[in-house]
């Protein structure tokens, strides 16, 4: 599947029925609260998995939404055929089980930061460890996925 910088691949309250492997490019899972506020989940790029898990799982609506950051080429598989797979190649659970726990990990890593860190010591810790997102990325979406404000975040880019 090839998708356009800023196309949509999952709305939200639409079920998460595809599972995307980044093949090419960038995509963010992302929410908008009651305020209008971008929150960016995650960010994925090349040879990673996303999809809005918890709704690929249950098959309920998801409250996020994905979308493409760059041109991407995505490898896409449908749930049904994801199920289908785990049920005839025991050894596709081995996919399965390294996307949960990568999911848990990104998420426990996100959490812990957003819980223990500064806008300061989050931006930093992104310059040291994924200097790819800061010559990727927008400054908006930048300081959506650091929870912070762009203000915030081109003052922070000016001190350092």
């Amino acid at each position: 599947m090839h998708v356009k910088k800023n196309e949509l691949v999952l709305e939200r309250n639409a079920v998460a029925n595809q599972l995307f492997f980044i093949k090419k490019g960038c995509l963010r899972l992302y929410y908008i609260n009651e305020d209008g506020n971008i929150s960016t989940r995650f960010m994925a790029f090349e040879n990673t998995f996303l999809t809005s898990i918890v709704s690929f799982i249950s098959r309920e609506p998801s409250p996020e939404y994905i979308q493409a950051v760059e041109n991407s080429e995505l490898l896409v598989i449908s749930n049904s055929d994801f199920v289908h797979l785990r049920n005839t190649i025991p050894a596709w659970d081995n996919i399965y089980i390294y996307i949960l726990e990568y999911g848990l990990t990104v998420i426990n890593s996100k959490l812990s930061s957003l819980l223990t860190q500064n806008a300061t010591e989050r931006y930093l810790s992104l310059l040291k460890n994924n200097p790819e997102l800061i010559q990727r990325l927008s400054n908006s979406n930048l300081a959506a996925y650091l929870n912070i404000t762009p203000e915030t975040l081109s003052r922070l880019k000016s001190q350092i």
